[in-house]
């Protein structure tokens, strides 16, 4: 098949998504499927062609938006995603993000030229499964629900990110299809690193924004230290929260335990994954899934993790990993403490997350649900046009 991936977030910048549009698009092309992917342009050095990333050589299509401004609310031009997805003759267009104008505008024009169109919602909002806010809500922001519905198939990466879209969608199935991960990449680094790290080492690895919740994971850093002196957090990412992480770090006295580490290459985060003893996702709200949370199931490390959005449904308590309560600094410490001072706890946590990881998460199986499912879009599609 010919597949058009759409997404407005890709490469130069990073997060969940952009992970799984480029995981998705490796396994596709190593299936024989010729894929493009179809981006919003984010940098005027940025032009159409070929992007390489650790993964694999894949054309991407960037697209100008109508103004020259670095802000995601700020649309492609619709008529050059119309006439990219023309000249590309795909088979199907495949947009991710439910609330992104590329993604958006990609359907529309899928649908204009009569070619199937699949929609991936990523993402959850507040409050996002009180039906009586969101039902309303959909229809005052009703461009967003005329583009949704749209879609000839509708996707989710998690249950909560599946009920969340049913507000907006009217008389079809939304699937669930989660994120997927190269587990082989990130099991080969553990397996040849000879060594962790010699300090007991907790490792944080994605934007730096008040709902991942950074903030709750440095202040529980003291309660930790009491009973772990050596113990260090590593924070890897960027973000606007980036300044008040290292005042709050300053003010409660962490310098020597605390390291904010930026921006890391993709390449080296399986190596890092691999030296640290223990991975932590501290999100307060609207977390839909959690990519970095199958990275570090890969790796063989263990997990705490909060209790919110998608996050229980990838990490079960006291099997997988542990869940602590969202925001309870105390109960975050005491979660750390647990494992850190318990090996035992600590390898079956990682031998079962890697097992289930490698059964459920694996770009080979989650591929193989895609392929499937853009099969019966376009069974579904031939069929309805022989019928008209």
């Amino acid at each position: 098949m010919r597949i058009a991936l759409c997404t407005d977030y890709f490469y130069p910048s990073i997060g969940g998504v952009q992970s799984h549009v480029a995981g998705l698009a490796s396994e596709l092309e190593r299936r024989g499927h010729e894929v493009a992917i179809l981006a919003r342009q984010v940098r005027v050095d940025l032009l159409n062609g070929f992007l390489l990333t650790s993964q694999s050589r894949k054309k991407v299509i960037y697209v100008e938006p109508i103004f020259p401004l670095p802000i995601i609310l700020v649309p492609p031009k619709p008529a050059k995603i119309r006439e990219v997805i023309s000249r590309g003759r795909f088979d199907i267009v495949h947009a991710h993000h439910a609330f992104t104008p590329t993604s958006l505008l990609s359907i529309s024009s899928a649908e204009k030229l009569r070619v199937p169109s699949k929609l991936t919602n990523h993402t959850i909002f507040l409050a996002s499964d009180v039906k009586h806010v969101w039902v309303p809500t959909s229809y005052i922001l009703y461009p967003y629900r005329r583009y949704i519905n749209k879609a000839s198939l509708i996707t989710a990466v998690s249950m909560a990110a599946a009920k969340f879209i049913e507000h907006f969608v009217k008389g079809k199935e939304i699937i669930v299809v989660p994120n997927g991960v190269d587990v082989e990449r990130f099991t080969l680094i553990a397996r040849k690193t000879i060594s962790l790290l010699e300090r007991p080492t907790i490792l944080y690895v994605g934007r730096l924004v008040y709902r991942k919740g950074l903030h709750v994971l440095v202040r529980a850093m003291p309660l930790v230290l009491k009973e772990i002196p050596d113990a260090q957090l590593l924070i890897v990412g960027e973000g606007y929260m980036d300044s008040l992480l290292r005042m709050l770090i300053k003010s409660l006295n962490l310098e020597e335990s605390v390291k904010m580490l930026g921006f890391i290459p993709d390449e080296k985060l399986p190596e890092l994954y691999a030296l640290s003893h223990l991975f932590v996702l501290p999100s307060l709200y609207c977390e839909s899934f959690g990519v970095t949370l199958l990275e570090a199931m890969a790796s063989g490390r263990p997990i705490v993790a909060s209790n919110v959005g998608g996050i229980p449904e990838i990490v079960e308590d006291g099997v997988t990993g542990l869940l602590f309560r969202r925001g309870d600094v105390q109960d975050l410490a005491d979660k750390i403490i647990k494992v850190l001072n318990d090996n035992k706890l600590a390898q079956m946590l990682a031998f079962n997350a890697r097992k289930l990881v490698k059964e459920r998460y694996s770009w080979t199986v989650i591929a193989s649900k895609m392929e499937d499912l853009y099969e019966k879009t376009l069974n579904n599609r031939v069929q309805n046009e022989a019928w008209s």
